[in-house]
């Protein structure tokens, strides 16, 4: 009887690798290997054409002194401290004034309004904003002009490039987040706010004495995923408005590692970078995991 036991086990188990295996197999060729084959080229110098050289850590020594890694290392804390109000702070604004609104047309209308640049192709969101930034017949300069201001060089400038990148990318992102905020607060049970507001609570004190701990799951999410994806969300605006421009003001570690792979042809410069950044933010991952974590709430 333990023998046909074993037998249907291990029937069992090998039907269920062989279903399995073709998710694993391209897991494995499209996620693992470019992993391990980045990390193989992280020590070779290689431009595509000529056979690649053995350097050692030569490259990850070298990219600490390039100046153009050390304003993009500088930049990607830049944009993910820039990125943060608008994952965070705007959304959770927007989705509590959203739970306000009593007309259920006039809140389909904000939560449309407020979510279309989320369903936008980001290339289109950047032409519209090349425009608007243009310094000579943008609606921007022209409504400073209007009162009186003087305009900028919006994407030229370095007092405001870096800036204006930071506002299309979290302007574009801002609606997804508005919802996970929104879903929140509608699952927060409407018992704990009535029995707050019975026993005198104001508006204020309902929000951060209840509502407020009661989203530190959703919270939680979004800080961990906004600190983890601000520089990659912010890749396609830099490569479309700046260049990375000007001297380096606006480009940040993913563009850094486009430009020394696809420009410079420096794979191996390019694959010890991206490696560093997997690295680092793996670690901040860690780091944000563990110490945000024991602020969860959890209802039983």
């Amino acid at each position: 009887m333990t023998g046909m036991n074993n037998k249907k086990n291990f029937k069992t188990t090998g039907a269920f690798f062989l279903y399995v295996l073709p998710a694993l197999v391209l897991y494995f060729l499209f996620k693992i290997w470019p992993i391990l084959y980045s990390f193989i080229l992280s020590f070779f110098d290689w431009n595509f054409v000529r056979s690649m050289r053995w350097v050692g850590l030569k490259n990850y020594a070298g990219m600490f002194f390039r100046e153009e890694f050390q304003a993009a290392l500088g930049n990607t804390f830049l944009y993910i401290a820039g990125l943060l109000p608008f994952f965070l702070v705007l959304p959770l604004l927007f989705a509590v004034m959203l739970t306000g609104v009593k007309s259920k047309s006039g809140e389909n209308i904000y939560k449309a309004l407020l979510f279309l640049p989320t369903i936008l192709a980001l290339s289109i969101i950047c032409l519209v904003w090349m425009w608007m930034f243009n310094p000579n017949f943008g609606v921007l300069n022209n409504l400073f002009h209007l009162f009186g201001f003087d305009g900028f060089s919006w994407l030229s400038d370095k007092r405001t490039a870096l800036f204006s990148i930071i506002f299309v990318s979290g302007w574009k992102f801002m609606g997804a987040h508005l919802i996970l905020f929104y879903a929140g607060l509608l699952g927060i049970s409407r018992e704990y706010i009535e029995a707050a507001t019975i026993d005198g609570a104001s508006v204020w004190q309902v929000f951060w004495k209840i509502k407020w701990p009661l989203l530190s799951p959703t919270t939680i999410y979004i800080i961990v995923t906004s600190v983890i994806f601000a520089a990659e969300r912010a890749f396609t605006p830099i490569n479309i408005l700046t260049k990375g421009g000007p001297a380096n003001t606006s480009t940040n570690l993913s563009f850094a590692i486009y430009r020394f792979g696809f420009e410079y042809f420096n794979i191996g410069l390019a694959s010890a970078a991206a490696i560093f950044t997997s690295i680092l933010f793996l670690i901040i991952t860690c780091v944000m995991m563990k110490t945000l974590g024991g602020y969860s709430y959890y209802e039983n």
